[in-house]
């Protein structure tokens, strides 16, 4: 009987004795590892017990304390958690993980007004830093006061050593903090002496857009005159923000199907991921005389220091047993902001999305074109925005004839 009593006390009490002799080790880096691999595998109660066993033993153990902040975060815990915070940017704010510590704290607040209150405590620690100016123009822009958020955008965005997750960053506070745009756009395609036709043709559009909290919205009169035919487009886009790294682009738009589809429609979605990348997937379809024409698209963009790349394909329809084919390359250089930059498009093929020369390819769905042109879009104050560019298109007019046309641009915007 007294066997069984013993065993079974042994039983109870055996995890205390274990529990008491790992909490009374003195050694502090084998608490840190211990209280490490407990957070890792989500023992989180555990952790906090190695970590506070570490800092009574070792108060300026860095690591540990930010385990200790980590543990307390995982357990709701953010007040104890940000005293521990405290410590660290009073005692150590040079300290690697730190900074990153701190800037995860502002993500964990709800209230983006809140956030603001705890950044201004970093902006008197990290002074000049481009992730913290990042991260107090998105609080501002979450927190409504796009003015401010926009202003702030702006100065940064000038500055150097930007990377380029920061760089995107900032161009899409931008984009998101205009309120209102209105703008005019001209567009000179002239042939050579190849073509039977070569009358130049001019595009007129005007467009007003118009951005709501997470969405801008878009509407668009095109004109165009053929010298022997006329005809107008009207179009509608939205482009919804879901969240930070999603948004997506939608289009509608009819004409009286003289020089234009008779009716358009089309989706985009785009992802940013690993901060400066963007993905795009979606479709184009068009309506001419009764028949559909879908063509899919799939792009890539990436943020380089000053530089935007963007990759796309428009693949379809299928005309003459033959799949239609679009690929071009998109360079623009920042200049000093999203507005101020050189731009550079090289390409094979026309794509749905180029109104002005679309209707050619549904004319000569087999044959191939080749294209390239590059200009120059600037801001003269805060309201005007001018953009000028110039092309050329070397085109197959039949299987036996080529053409070359020439394209200018110029466009002029006033934002609000």
């Amino acid at each position: 009987m007294n066997k069984v009593i013993l065993l079974f006390l042994f039983f109870i009490l055996s995890p205390f004795s274990v529990n008491s002799q790992e909490i009374t080790q003195t050694n502090t880096d084998i608490l840190y590892r211990e209280a490490l691999e407990a957070y890792q595998t989500g023992e989180f109660k555990r952790s906090l017990e190695l970590t506070n066993r570490g800092l009574q033993l070792a108060p300026k153990y860095h690591d540990i304390r930010i385990l200790q902040v980590r543990n307390l975060w995982a357990l709701q815990n953010f007040e104890e958690a940000d005293n521990h915070l405290d410590y660290l940017l009073k005692n150590a704010p040079d300290y690697i993980d730190v900074k990153p510590l701190a800037f995860q704290r502002i993500n964990k607040y709800e209230d983006p007004e809140e956030g603001l209150k705890f950044l201004e405590r970093l902006d008197g620690i990290y002074t000049s830093d481009n992730e913290l100016g990042l991260k107090k123009a998105q609080l501002l822009n979450a927190a409504g006061r796009l003015d401010q958020a926009r202003e702030l955008a702006l100065e940064l965005i000038k500055w150097k050593g930007l990377s380029g997750g920061e760089r995107y960053g900032l161009q899409t506070i931008l984009n998101r903090t205009v309120i209102s745009e209105i703008g005019i756009n001209y567009q000179y395609i002239g042939f050579n002496e190849n073509y039977s036709r070569n009358e130049p043709w001019h595009y007129i559009a005007a467009e007003y857009q118009h951005n709501l909290s997470r969405t801008a919205l878009i509407g668009r009169v095109t004109f165009a005159d053929r010298s022997y035919e006329q005809g107008k487009l009207y179009e509608v886009e939205a482009y919804p923000v879901f969240n930070d790294r999603l948004y997506a682009f939608t289009n509608v738009g009819f004409s009286d199907g003289t020089l234009f589809p008779d009716f358009r429609t089309g989706v985009s979605m785009f992802y940013n991921f690993a901060k400066a990348f963007e993905a795009e997937t979606g479709g184009r379809m068009l309506f001419y005389n009764n028949n559909s024409y879908f063509t899919g698209i799939l792009g890539l963009t990436a943020y380089s220091g000053k530089f935007y790349l963007n990759l796309r394909s428009f693949l379809g329809p299928q005309r003459s047993d033959q799949l239609v084919q679009n690929y071009q390359f998109n360079v623009r250089y920042y200049l000093t902001n999203a507005d101020n930059y050189l731009f550079l498009r090289l390409g094979s093929g026309i794509s749905p999305d180029e109104t002005a020369l679309s209707t050619q390819i549904q004319e000569n769905p087999t044959l191939d074109a080749w294209y390239g042109n590059f200009g120059i879009n600037k801001t003269i104050g805060i309201h005007h925005i001018f953009q000028i560019g110039t092309g050329i298109l070397y085109e197959d007019i039949t299987s036996e004839r080529q053409g070359t046309q020439i394209i200018g641009i110029a466009g002029y915007r006033y934002r609000f």
